[in-house]
């Protein structure tokens, strides 16, 4: 004999629980919207999947008012035994390659490089593939940023900057961000 599980849905389109409709935890689906939603303990209903055509594959979907961040995404690493160059999260961008192999393009990893209590320490890791490698092309310490493997700055114009600036020169180089 066979169980089949069933969890709350609803086939009317755009339509979204309440607080009412789901216990904290629970999990329920709009079939017509393509849209899974569960509620948290805060009593918000979080949208955590949209398969929409055009729209993410995962969209979290925060409709407080307030002033603080939302939504959020924690990635916890509840360690039993915490050390130091432990990783602690890691994000991935995988696809295909021509011979349909799966293959991760680029990651951005997070690190402990200290866990002694108050004084701790993180390092966050940008890697990207280049000729069928992975490498280490940024990392961000609580130092500031470093270009790792003799790897340059290529700015939009077209130049380039492969060494820092010497310390006697009175250059300002700024990051934007777009």
């Amino acid at each position: 004999m066979s169980n089949v599980i069933k969890i709350k849905r609803s086939e009317t389109a755009d339509s979204i629980p309440t607080t009412s409709d789901l216990a904290i935890g629970e999990i329920c689906m709009n079939v017509t919207d393509q849209k899974l939603y569960t509620r948290k303990s805060d009593n918000s209903i979080v949208t955590i999947s949209d398969v929409t055509t055009g729209k993410s594959s995962l969209e979290l979907v925060s409709d407080d008012a307030g002033a603080t961040a939302g939504p959020t995404l924690d990635l916890y690493r509840n360690s039993f035994s915490p050390f130091d160059s432990d990783d602690i999260g890691e994000i991935k961008f995988q696809g295909e390659n021509d011979n349909s192999d799966k293959v991760v393009f680029a990651k951005i990893t997070s690190k402990v490089t200290d866990a002694s209590a108050s004084t701790e320490d993180a390092i966050l890791e940008f890697h990207v593939q280049e000729a069928g490698s992975s490498s280490t092309v940024i990392q961000i310490k609580g130092d500031g940023i470093h270009i790792t493997s003799g790897n340059k700055i290529t700015f939009a114009d077209g130049t380039s900057m492969s060494t820092a600036p010497a310390a006697s020169n009175s250059v300002t180089m700024a990051i934007a961000l777009g």
